[in-house]
């Protein structure tokens, strides 16, 4: 049994090898792109948000990057409708990594690679209003900013924070705010967006050109205790003269909560992939940033592991200065093959060792039961004569069968066959020795007067012989008996079967 278990054992450890290996060339092996196996370089798409004149001149200058340094990575760019579709898909694996949102739930699934931009709530009102704080803007309506469907998670933050009633809530789309604005439909506006071009300087030009000036931004001086309450946000300011235009918007900072726009990755992304790109971004920012302002805003996420929304190994690895090269990658997967042949080789080792073990065994306790024949030979009873023959026999052929495949040392068969030669020697001595005490015993039966034969038929009884019967027979005559010696009496003795017992 234990000798087809240990071939099983060995393939079906190579089988979990196998299947580990095919897991994880699976998952870390660039498989989306058709010539993965004939370059070095690996595509990964990447989910957007739809892309402005900004947006293009940037990712024209990451490619021309690419291309120039000859990089690792290719980047297929997949354009969605908004930050949640970008998010929508990274959360269903549709894609290899998304430019998402921190305060997004979809975030928390995947590890940043780096840091695009900050968003900010900003709360804006006319420059005539009289409203210079948000304590002020109790019983007033509030337009937000944004999509048709539903509000920005910052916003409704900001607005539940401060317990503002759906019913002073106005939503307000981009195209609707100049006109909100003229009918003085709200009193204020409350915006998402990033510092520069984006949804709060759009909001600024619709007060521009309805106001004649820029609006006035009122600060959240509750934005601490919003940044402990809600860990997707943090507490931070809008500098004086963010936004481009004279007099400087805003005239002072202010204080509010942001959020990031990140580049978020799948956990499978390889990290040779995450570093790359994080590398790709980094020298992008350097290049454009003197004609592209925007790029400033550009960042690597924080390598602190206790971060809500952690960095990808890979991007820890090329911050810290810690990235692993093609040969390092090779040597580490030389090294786990060899560590699994190693454990494989032990194994097998291991049960080779149980299986020999069990032989072993085995042969001794063969052996053994020679010993034991050997001893038993000499008294062994007539009724199991030949059952012990055939014992022996059985043994003898046993031991000839381990001996031809090598099971059985030279030293041990010898002394084997020398002790299966004396049994067979000793059990024909004893079944002589037997048949001669039976004939005796019967010839004293047979000889003893017919009345003195209870003794010896209490002798049969208690022996392993059959009773026996005199018979007369006639001596017939022989020519070379001498003239002078005296006609004999010829008996012979048959044997009888004994009637059964009564039982009683």
């Amino acid at each position: 049994m234990l000798s087809r278990l240990i071939p099983a054992g060995i393939i079906s450890a190579l089988a979990v090898i196998a299947g580990a290996g095919s897991f994880f060339s699976w998952h870390w092996l660039p498989w989306n792109s058709p010539s993965w196996a004939f370059s070095n370089s690996q595509t990964v798409r990447v989910a957007t948000i739809p892309v402005n004149d900004v947006g293009r001149k940037f990712f024209s200058a990451l490619k021309r990057e690419i291309a120039s340094e000859r990089a690792r990575v290719q980047l297929s760019l997949i354009e969605t409708t908004s930050v949640w579709a970008s998010a929508q898909a990274l959360k269903e694996q549709k894609v290899d990594a998304a430019v998402v949102r921190s305060d997004d739930p979809a975030a928390a699934d995947g590890r940043a690679i780096f840091i695009l931009r900050t968003v900010y709530a900003a709360l804006l009102v006319p420059a005539w209003s009289p409203i210079d704080g948000i304590s002020k803007l109790t019983g007033k309506k509030i337009g937000v900013l944004g999509e048709e469907t539903g509000i920005d998670p910052m916003a409704k933050v900001v607005l539940d924070f401060y317990g503002f009633d759906e019913k002073q809530i106005v939503h307000l789309p981009a195209r609707d705010l100049a006109a909100a604005l003229q009918r003085r439909q709200v009193s204020a506006l409350l915006a998402v967006g990033p510092t520069g071009s984006g949804a709060i300087a759009d909001a600024i030009e619709a007060f521009r050109k309805v106001t004649k000036k820029p609006p006035k931004f009122l600060d959240l001086p509750e934005a601490k205790a919003i940044d402990e309450r809600y860990a997707a946000y943090d507490e931070a300011e809008i500098s004086a003269g963010a936004f481009n235009g004279s007099p400087a918007v805003p005239s002072e900072k202010v204080t509010t909560i942001s959020a990031n726009m990140l580049l978020v990755a799948q956990p499978s992304l390889s990290n040779s992939a995450a570093g790359e790109m994080t590398r790709l971004l980094l020298a992008t920012k350097t290049r454009v940033a003197a004609t592209l302002p925007e790029a400033g805003q550009l960042a690597a996420p924080s390598t602190d592991k206790d971060e809500l929304l952690p960095a990808h190994p890979g991007t820890v690895a090329f911050l810290n200065g810690e990235q692993s090269n093609v040969l390092d990658e090779s040597m580490n997967w030389i090294l786990l093959a060899s560590m699994l042949t190693g454990f494989v080789g032990s194994l097998a080792a291991w049960l080779n060792r149980i299986r020999n073990k069990r032989k072993a065994d085995e042969v001794k306790r063969r052996l053994r039961r020679l010993r034991v024949l050997q001893v038993q030979a000499t008294t062994i009873a007539s009724d199991r004569i030949d059952a012990t023959e055939k014992e022996l026999t059985a043994l003898a052929q046993w031991l000839r069968q381990k001996f031809a495949a090598n099971e059985v040392s030279l030293e041990d068969f010898q002394d084997a066959e020398a002790r299966a030669a004396d049994i067979s020697a000793l059990i024909e001595e004893r079944r002589a020795a037997l048949a001669l005490d039976c004939s005796l015993l019967g010839a004293r039966h047979a000889l003893a007067p017919s009345g003195d034969t209870a003794a010896t038929d209490k002798e049969h009884e208690t022996s392993e012989c059959s009773p026996v019967q005199l018979l007369e027979v006639d001596e017939k005559s022989d020519v070379r008996r001498l003239p002078n010696r005296q006609p004999g009496r010829l008996v012979a003795l048959k044997s009888v079967t004994r009637p059964p017992a009564d039982v009683a």
